[in-house]
């Protein structure tokens, strides 16, 4: 579903933060950006078959902004439309987590909203759910669930088994494009 890329020059902590973001979204792959320009990275996503683009950018080595964007190329590639941009307040990585596991073979998900309160969270919640709409399941393989915390809304990814697979993301704000 997604292209992961992260901004230019990245650091070791947003490049282990895209590659544990590509096992907390399905169906999505990272790749290094390099030199790449946005309607490069449209056509790197038109090759593997990816309708969304997310770039992480950072700021002071930390992973602090995630963009998300619609790859279109119908009839033949056009600019890419931005959706959304989602402020991250803090992350914490796979390796960080002694608790976290690893998740293989993915199919179904589940994106649960149930603890949301601010609107920031169900816009999140619903680009996630069109997004997946496909691979909704009531028994899945993955549980995506937004929580709505004490001044951020925490996203976080839970296996079969209940136990937390991939980075916990602790998301400040969300901006939608229309």
């Amino acid at each position: 579903m997604f292209l992961i890329t992260t901004s230019r020059k990245p650091s070791q902590r947003t490049r282990s933060f895209i590659k544990d973001l590509t096992q907390l979204l399905p169906y999505s792959i990272h790749i290094t950006r390099g030199k790449k320009t946005l309607d490069e990275l449209v056509l790197e996503a038109y090759k593997r078959n990816l309708h969304y683009i997310l770039i992480v950018g950072e700021k002071h080595g930390n992973p602090s902004i995630m963009r998300i964007y619609r790859a279109e190329w119908v009839p033949k590639p056009v600019p890419p439309r931005l959706l959304m941009t989602v402020k991250i307040l803090g992350v914490t990585l796979s390796r960080e987590n002694p608790n976290a596991t690893r998740t293989y073979g993915v199919e179904t998900i589940n994106i649960s909203v149930d603890k949301c309160v601010r609107n920031y969270c169900y816009f999140l919640g619903d680009l996630l759910l069109s997004i997946y709409k496909e691979y909704i399941s009531e028994n899945p393989d993955l549980h995506l669930i937004l929580e709505d915390k004490e001044g951020y809304t925490l996203l976080k990814g839970m296996n079969k088994l209940g136990k937390i697979t991939g980075p916990l993301i602790k998301v400040l704000r969300v901006k939608r494009y229309e």
